[in-house]
């Protein structure tokens, strides 16, 4: 893999970029300016001649490995407080994240201004837009990469986040990293656009949580639109860390460039927060409720076990919409993808045909069907509001009972199982307890935990083995029943404190439900 440099003056062939043009407020000491053609916030990975921003986590604070960095062969240093020990040779800065975002986006060509680069935030709801917002663009004959919760895309193949490229191309923003994998944080983002735009993407989808704002590493990227899915507060968490991940999705509206548009949900009363951010962006709205007042709206019809059927307004004229995906959030989600296409452009039928062609998303409401006579869903919900819209999905399609497998992670907070015990039970008719993922927790801690949270505790059946609480749920279910098996979703193993175990929802229950059809045939054939 080729090496790139530091030096005050660019090497011949190798790209490079000005420091005193991406960070004009820095303080540059033993020289006026930079030419940086490497760089990394890793002490461990730097190669000679790179430039060693350091950064500061929870757990690890580059500023203590300075002196490390330069006996490695860096050849200067960003920092955030002058370092004696770094000598001549180094740039002081209020934001050393913020410096390494822009320093490894510049490095990679600023490839966000090169794609159609559009932004989806939210609370809940980002991975499902953001693929529908693909599966639209494709319709339109425009090839687009994807960076989200369930992996990344060049439009042609999808890999998991941390997964190997087939090559590397030469605009890669951070060398030193493992051979064909993906650095992660801000040099991973520009690695991976780079490599869209090596690969002839035209627009580009990131999923933007609001973790990844807080850390930087869209600092340095230029979104020609962005949506906001809702800003809603989740349930069963502290008051105060809901606000501040809010505020922090508001600052991706802030990136959105001059003439973008800036999307919003109506239907969330705190939407307006986000499109007064930006001035320089076009304000495009979408909900149901008020279907006269916003941009794109929807008329629902039907909501059933296959889908949902509703007229899609605001394009040249009403068109119906059959979505695959079950419960009326998806609904939702399907208008914010279609106001996205709508402030870019995009045709009606493309947009028709985007939507109606995404048929299943990983973790949301995947149905199991051996040819059973009740609904059977997986649906990788851990927290109290995505379990609750999942259960009120599946209540609406269910003409019977609604059973429910029930689990917590390990390491969650008392607060955050009470508020999953608590929408269970209002939401579903029988609930089964069982363990998810205890990681180094005592399982009977976990499940005292949510047992906790149930006011008639004396009607939940506890069941620790998950396989038995699947097949038990399973064995109760009646003619035009539902069950609904949370927590995991495509996840296929459980983390114990000493040990990984392979375990798939899918296949526990597709095996019960086959062995059930297989007992019910022989039944019919001795009956007969």
């Amino acid at each position: 893999m080729a090496r790139w440099f530091v030096d005050r003056l660019p090497q011949r062939g190798i790209p490079s970029v000005s420091l005193r043009r991406l960070l004009p407020e820095a303080q540059f000491v033993g020289c006026p300016d930079w030419e940086v053609s490497g760089c990394t916030d890793d002490h461990r990975r730097l190669d000679p001649g790179q430039v060693f921003v350091a950064v500061r986590a929870p757990r690890y604070d580059g500023h203590g490995f300075v002196r490390e960095a330069l006996d490695r062969g860096a050849a200067g240093v960003v920092v955030e407080q002058p370092c004696p020990e770094a000598g001549r040779l180094q740039v002081v800065v209020n934001d050393a994240r913020a410096a390494h975002a822009r320093i490894c986006h510049a490095l990679a060509g600023d490839p966000s201004e090169r794609l159609i680069t559009l932004g989806v935030t939210g609370t809940y709801g980002k991975t499902v837009t953001s693929l529908m917002v693909r599966s639209i663009l494709k319709a339109a004959g425009l090839r687009c990469g994807l960076v989200g919760g369930n992996g990344w895309s060049d439009g042609a193949t999808t890999r998991p986040l941390g997964g190997s490229l087939d090559h590397v191309g030469p605009n890669t923003a951070e060398r030193g990293a493992r051979p064909g994998f993906w650095p992660g944080g801000a040099a991973g983002l520009a690695s991976i656009l780079s490599y869209m735009v090596d690969q002839e993407c035209e627009a580009g989808v990131i999923e933007v949580a609001a973790d990844a704002i807080d850390s930087r590493c869209f600092e340095g990227v230029s979104f020609q639109a962005a949506v906001a899915t809702d800003l809603t507060l989740p349930l069963g968490f502290p008051t105060e860390v809901s606000l501040r991940k809010r505020r922090a999705k508001a600052k991706l509206f802030r990136k959105i460039a001059p003439g973008g548009a800036a999307v919003v949900n109506d239907d969330d009363p705190n939407a307006e927060i986000l499109g007064a951010l930006n001035l320089d962006a076009r304000r495009v709205s979408f909900g149901v409720k008020r279907p006269g007042q916003v941009d794109v709206s929807a008329a629902i019809e039907r909501i059933d076990s296959s889908g949902s059927r509703f007229i899609l307004q605001g394009f040249d004229r009403a068109v119906p919409i059959n979505l695959q995906l079950v419960g009326e959030r998806h609904i939702s989600h399907a208008l914010a993808a279609a106001a996205l296409a709508w402030s870019l452009h995009i045709d009606r039928d493309a947009v028709v045909a985007g939507l109606e062609n995404l048929a299943n998303v990983a973790g949301h409401l995947e149905a199991v069907d051996e040819g059973q006579d009740f609904d059977v869903r997986i649906d990788a919900a851990q927290t109290a509001t995505p379990l609750a819209q999942a259960l009120a999905a599946v209540r609406s399609v269910a003409a019977g009972r609604v059973h429910l497998v029930l689990s917590a992670e390990g390491d969650q907070d008392r607060n955050t199982r009470r508020a999953l015990a608590e929408v269970a039970e209002s939401a579903a008719d029988r609930v089964v307890l069982t363990l998810g993922n205890p990681r180094s927790e005592n399982p009977d801690q976990i499940l005292d935990d949510l047992l906790g949270g149930f006011h008639r505790p004396g009607k939940v059946q506890v069941e620790p083995d998950r396989k038995r609480a699947i097949e038990t749920a399973l064995a109760e279910a009646r003619c035009g029943d539902a069950v609904l098996v949370a927590g995991k979703g495509r996840h296929a193993y459980q983390i114990f404190a000493d040990r990984v175990v392979p375990f798939d929802d899918f296949a526990i229950a597709r095996q019960w439900l086959s062995s059930r059809r297989g007992r019910a045939s022989a039944w019919s054939q001795r009956s007969a």
